[in-house]
């Protein structure tokens, strides 16, 4: 497995490809169509304004199955012939369950079809295949459901879970938990990405892209460190003696999930969980999950959070509080006026100032304190004199408490 294909797409791209897509079984017309538009998109050409660029293999091959299933619900109409009220009566025949995939299936997320159709018909219409676009009108917001299900579990089993693994899974189960990345992202990490230290958590640092091209983050570049696996991580580098560009994780993504499912069926067997997903539903992205709420409350700042996590925006943020029911935390202090702040402000550094002018003088107080101690306490007009300079060196208000302290001169 070369380290540019952890998820084996170039191959199966390439294979595709020499077999002409694949498509022998499609309308004629929606052939010649779809091979036109895969090839332009693995060129960059034509491609969406705001998203330029060659598309990866993963990306093309997810794209010419949608074409293919697209292709089954119109059997008999070519794409350039499709209407508004095609693609509107197919998006709403799925989503109310009319429409099923081929497995015979129910689509959990009609709005992934509107997104490629757009795609689809927006390239058909910049490369003049057809004169108008019949996707503008669809959104996939009207098509959303509730958010998807997924596997829940407190951190007392989630911790049972981990000490329940194998010595292969268990290190790597923990640095999951502990560094929250997303799957695709975790089985693109290399030895080298890791900085380890004899006294304080590892660093690992997750690029965006590497210089062999290879896609890591799926946002942006960051750097993050290992609270809870550095020392496991390490032990595991070494055990296994992985060198500097081997990848972290060694088996695949579905032997990964298998293993979680048979363990986790073990351990608990097949409930529902919280989050309304199953225990047999578990895999690798239920770890970003839990990490998301285990991180949630021990970092300071949402944007600290966000950077971690690898969110460009406070939404997950806010999905995990409200899964989680956290309760209203306003207080009085959050209702204070702009205006009541800035004079709170005000008055708090004012009273800053003064405490430092007093913070003074009690240090001049002191030093003549020390001359009246060395001074012959006979010697009046030395008494006087220091009787002087103690109340010409304080402020009024302070007065009052300093002839307390002179009248033991007298």
């Amino acid at each position: 497995m070369g380290i540019n294909d952890i998820t084996k797409s170039k191959n199966e791209w390439d294979k595709v490809k020499e077999n002409n897509y694949d498509l022998k079984s499609l309308n004629s017309k929606n052939r010649v169509i779809i091979s036109d538009f895969l090839k332009d998109f693995e060129l960059g050409i034509n491609t969406p304004p705001k998203k330029r660029g060659v598309r990866k293999p993963g990306t093309l091959l997810k794209l010419r199955c949608f074409l293919v299933s697209l292709d089954r619900h119109f059997p008999n109409k070519a794409f350039i012939d499709l209407t508004k009220e095609d693609v509107h009566l197919l998006c709403d025949g799925m989503f109310q369950g009319g429409i099923k995939t081929f497995n015979g299936k129910i689509y959990k997320d009609v709005g992934e079809v509107v997104k490629n159709l757009k795609t689809f018909f927006r390239w058909a219409k910049r490369s003049s295949n057809i004169n108008e676009s019949i996707v503008e009108d669809l959104s996939a917001a009207s098509y959303k459901r509730s958010k998807p299900a997924w596997t829940y579990l407190e951190h007392a089993d989630i911790k049972k879970l981990i000490d329940s693994a194998n010595a292969t899974y268990k290190p790597l189960m923990v640095f999951l938990y502990d560094s929250g990345l997303r799957p695709e992202e975790a089985i693109r990490i290399q030895v080298s990405d890791f900085k380890f230290s004899s006294d304080g958590p590892a660093i690992l640092n997750i690029p965006e892209i590497r210089e062999n091209g290879m896609r890591v983050s799926k946002t942006f570049e960051r750097t993050i460190k290992l609270m809870n696996s550095s020392k496991q991580i390490k032990s595991y580098i070494e055990l296994n003696g992985l060198k500097s560009n081997d990848l972290l994780i060694q088996k695949r993504r579905l032997m990964f999930n298998r293993y979680l499912k048979r363990l986790a069926l073990k351990l608990f067997g097949n409930v529902k969980t919280k989050a309304r997903g199953e225990i047999k539903d578990i895999n690798m992205y239920a770890f970003r999950h839990w990490s998301s709420i285990y991180w949630l409350d021990r970092y300071k700042t949402n944007k600290d959070l966000m950077y971690k996590m690898g969110w460009k925006n406070e939404n997950k943020i806010l999905y995990y509080s409200e899964f989680l029911g956290r309760r209203d935390k306003i207080d009085d202090e959050d209702m204070l006026t702009i205006e009541d702040k800035n004079k709170y402000e005000k008055n708090i550094e004012k009273l800053r100032k003064q405490e430092t002018k007093n913070l003074e003088l009690l240090k001049k107080l002191s030093s003549i304190t020390q001359v009246l101690l060395k001074t012959a306490m006979e010697d009046k007009n030395t008494k006087e004199n220091l009787k002087k300079q103690l109340i010409e060196i304080f402020p009024e208000g302070v007065e009052a408490n300093l002839l307390k302290v002179t009248s033991l001169l007298h």
